[in-house]
């Protein structure tokens, strides 16, 4: 079953990390990306060690704190997903998916494909990604699931956690599953974006627009008031050098902003953290970074609400 020929073949159980399960939810759980290296091909093969390690340090970080324990199943996909050096010289929407079904495109919408064939069909399912793989979702939602997804599976869909890109007009207009406003909707679309103050005026302001809705990751709705650190729950810090994910409690706070108000540059909603790198990074894990990138915590818009979202899901789901 390979609905896009070019695309890996999910049959093979080598493209995949894990699949399914007994539990009542399904977790279809999309990578962000791994591989930053400008010599490497612009797809990088599913054997690249950098991505066979990134692969473990999002399961790490980013899905087992969130969902083990809890009644779901996780499904969880190889990709060829875009090398990070090429993704970001030009925007990625138009500079690699470009609304056409381009190689990364095919291997995540086969392994979808493979997964709504092989699930049970009358369990809910959840579409669970960061950064790619969050731009891949947004087209999951807006070009494969109201085309080859049957209006009683598009029923069961249960959420679309869609972190680390800009949910705007151009996913919201062309999809029939709205912007989620509460914690305890479904069938809906959650998202955000984290950064810091000093990085308000540095970067992003391509990932979205003026239509760019998110909901603060603490209290999952759309309040603008600071919600303070010793209401999150756990977070579960990785780096790309360390092998072992330290968890805090109580690091940091949300507040859901327009960062043009705040003299930054990028005009849709982001969330605001309390923290910056320094707070929870070591000397040796931030030397020589670009003094461009500091304050950047992109990489853990996840793993920063860890236990939050995983109080949300069980909430949401009553689990």
């Amino acid at each position: 079953m390979r609905t896009f020929p070019d695309g890996l073949d999910y049959e093979k159980q080598e493209n995949w990390v894990s699949q399914g399960g007994e539990g009542v939810i399904d977790v279809f759980a999309i990578a962000p990306t791994f591989v930053f290296d400008p010599d490497k091909p612009v797809y990088t093969p599913i054997d690249d060690p950098e991505y066979v390690a990134g692969m473990q340090e999002f399961a790490d970080i980013a899905i087992n704190p969130v969902f083990d324990g809890l009644d779901v199943n996780i499904w969880y996909p190889k990709y060829r997903q875009v090398n990070g050096a090429h993704l970001l010289i030009a925007d990625p929407v138009t500079r690699f998916f470009d609304g056409r079904p381009q190689l990364v495109l095919q291997d995540v919408f086969n392994a979808f494909e493979w997964f709504m064939a092989h699930r049970d069909p009358r369990r809910r399912f959840v579409i669970y990604s960061h950064s790619q793989g969050s731009i891949i979702q947004g087209f999951m939602l807006t070009q494969f699931l109201p085309v080859y997804l049957p209006k009683e599976q598009q029923a069961l869909f249960g959420a679309g956690y869609l972190i680390g890109w800009g949910l705007n007009s151009a996913i919201a207009d062309h999809t029939p599953f709205p912007p989620s406003i509460s914690p305890t909707d479904t069938g809906t679309i959650i998202s955000w974006n984290t950064c810091t103050r000093s990085e308000l005026g540095k970067v992003r302001a391509t990932w979205g627009d003026a239509t760019t809705v998110a909901v603060n990751p603490i209290t999952f709705d759309r309040t603008e008031d600071c919600i303070p650190a010793d209401d999150n729950g756990q977070s579960v810090l990785g780096y790309f050098d360390e092998p072992t994910p330290r968890v805090q409690e109580h690091l940091t706070g949300a507040r859901l902003v327009v960062p043009a108000e705040l003299g930054g540059v990028f005009p849709g909603q982001l969330v605001l953290v309390d923290i910056d790198e320094h707070s929870f990074r070591d000397e040796a894990s931030i030397a020589g970074q670009d003094e461009s990138m500091l304050g950047y915590t992109h990489h853990w818009d996840i793993s920063l609400f860890a236990g939050s979202i995983r109080a949300n899901f069980v909430k949401r789901f009553g689990l």
